[in-house]
């Protein structure tokens, strides 16, 4: 530890203190400095002086803003009225952007500070698009801290900053991500289980070689046809509420939500256009429910062998975001792909084809690059973390078009099988199937999706109140629950029992599927 506070802080801070003094009526009137001298760690510079921040919504906090090896840029809040935790978030996507006021609890901090945690948001360690991965070309230093090594970087700076600043060292850390946050925390279980008393990870893209490879080349190869899209975005609610009066009573229950998606069929040849003067949005083109059909049908390599699933029914309601986009705003889902079979093309020093390749050429480009074994957290020895008394929450919205679920129910499948049993694992690990959540809340579902991970997490590491399951809420424009549910622990899930009260989480019941 050393102070990095030199004269020329001092310089600015003195300064900006004259100017506070002399503000005008209607101005700051000083600028309030957290300390005159914050010890910091040596990697650590930072990019203003440390000062308190009083912010409508928040609690009043010590802002600290900088780098971290000169390469990840953080922004750290220190509350006034700390409850005695940290907490690191992850960042989206390839992340390249630094998000302290993302709202939500996807990779966001404010909630947390909220609740009196000292909490830091990181960009993972570069500048750019969240669905472009390109930094790391050329740069392997950069694609291993991306990969997992931001995780240690990151959490040990942040653990010295709240304990210069508090002068005691936290009591319990945490990890809360979604989306590659969610691989992040995947990482953080596998590879560094001694980094977090506890882990929340959703939506993740742990298997980025075979979501944003295979998965993410199936989609660029389907939704585009000569430059266009094959469907466009303003067919989205159409689809959408025709999947919906199909499969909605698939889980038995007619409520608005699939909550058992792989108990309905669809061919989307029922939803053509015929003779009869529909409106063409109000119906499907032959080569729109072609495409469809093919897209749902999981992903297959020239022998017809599906070599990995795909969307679920109920995804549509997202779709307009992350699959089926226009000329002028591309789907994040097509950009991100393109970016990663670009990246797997340099690692092995392939010229990129810049369109989608076969499947069985994906297959191969995978299996040659070295980036997956960075990349990818699959490793289904979770044991790390009953050694280390620490605790994995994993959340999946059934509903997510983007990262889809069924790979993370084979790896929870798998680690049972590894730690001896599903009772052996859920000691230390749960998984949680949102019925009708999309992607990481980044749009409003028709279901109920809303909880924080993070409390649930905390009283399940600091006061042993293992989650059977989680209360998820839904609410209307203006705020208010109009229904919830309880999203139940793999593989149990709800049932109702008392009919009467539907949009009551206490009418149901966790039952094996």
């Amino acid at each position: 530890m050393k102070k990095v506070v030199d004269g020329a802080f001092l310089l600015i801070a003195f300064f900006l203190l004259l100017f506070g003094m002399n503000a005008g009526a209607g101005e700051a009137s000083e600028l309030k400095l957290c300390e005159e001298s914050l010890a910091l760690p040596e990697n650590v510079r930072l990019r203003e002086y440390p000062a308190w921040q009083d912010s409508v919504g928040l609690p009043r906090y010590c802002r600290v803003r900088g780098k971290i090896d000169g390469r990840v840029g953080f922004e750290m809040r220190l509350p006034e009225k700390w409850n005695g935790r940290f907490m690191m978030a992850g960042c989206g996507g390839f992340c390249g952007q630094l998000l302290p006021d993302k709202k939500g609890h996807s990779n966001a901090i404010n909630e947390a500070l909220k609740l009196g945690y000292a909490a830091i948001s990181q960009d993972g360690g570069h500048s750019g698009e969240s669905w472009d991965a390109g930094f790391s070309v050329g740069d392997p230093d950069a694609l291993e801290l991306y990969a997992h090594k931001v995780l240690p970087v990151v959490a040990t700076a942040g653990t010295a900053i709240a304990t210069a600043f508090y002068q005691q060292s936290p009591r319990y850390k945490y990890f809360s991500g979604c989306s590659n946050g969610g691989r992040l925390g995947m990482m953080a279980a596998q590879r560094y289980p001694d980094l977090f008393d506890g882990i929340a990870a959703g939506g993740s893209i742990f298997d980025l070689s075979g979501n944003a490879g295979l998965w993410g080349n199936w989609l660029a190869k389907l939704v585009k046809n000569e430059g266009e899209y094959v469907l466009p975005k303003e067919k989205v609610p159409f689809l959408q509420r025709e999947v919906m009066q199909k499969c909605d009573g698939s889980d038995g229950q007619i409520d608005g939500v699939i909550s058992n998606p792989g108990a309905c069929r669809i061919d989307f040849r029922s939803m053509q256009c015929d003779l009869k003067g529909k409106p063409n949005n109000q119906c499907l083109a032959s080569t729109e429910a072609r495409m469809l059909n093919t897209l749902y049908s999981g992903v297959k390599n020239r022998d017809g062998e599906t070599v990995y699933p795909v969307l679920r029914y109920g995804a549509e309601h997202y779709g307009d975001i992350w699959l089926f986009g226009s000329e002028t705003r591309p789907s994040w889902g097509l950009l991100a792909a393109n970016s990663y079979r670009k990246l797997l093309m340099h690692s092995v020093n392939a010229p990129d084809p810049d369109s989608a390749i076969t499947t069985d050429a994906m297959q191969v480009l995978i299996a040659r690059s070295p980036v997956p074994a960075l990349t990818d957290a699959v490793d289904t020895d979770l044991s790390g973390l009953n050694k280390n008394h620490a605790k994995l929450l994993m959340y999946q919205g059934l509903a997510d078009p983007l990262i889809i679920p069924d790979p993370i129910i084979e790896y929870y499948k798998k680690a049972a099988k590894s730690a001896g049993s599903f009772s052996a694992l859920k000691r230390d690990a749960r998984l949680f199937m949102v019925p009708g959540m999309g992607h990481c809340w980044e749009k409003n579902a028709n279901a109920p999706d809303v909880f924080d991970p993070l409390v649930t997490l905390q009283k399940w590491v600091e006061e042993n109140k293992a989650p059977e399951y989680l209360v998820a809420k839904q609410m209307d424009d203006s705020g208010e629950v109009v229904r919830t549910r309880p999203v139940c622990a793999y593989p149990k899930v709800a049932r109702l029992i008392e009919a009467k009260f539907p949009n009551q989480w206490q009418s149901y019941r966790c039952e094996n599927l």
